[in-house]
């Protein structure tokens, strides 16, 4: 009952459980057009010269 098994196939398996592991996780995240809705600004009611004109 001394069953081993050989180190090319450990080796496999974890490569194989690593490979998995990655196509699982890209597959789930959501791709970049999603995203790609244009930023929305805040409108600003006063001009940004004025606020900065004597902090210098």
């Amino acid at each position: 009952m001394n069953n081993q098994i050989d180190d090319k196939t450990i080796i496999l398996i974890i490569i194989g459980t690593i490979l998995l592991v990655f196509i699982l996780i890209f597959n789930f995240i959501p791709s970049k057009e999603q995203f790609s809705q244009p930023m929305q600004w805040k409108d600003q009611t006063t001009q940004p010269s004025d606020n900065y004109n004597n902090e210098f």
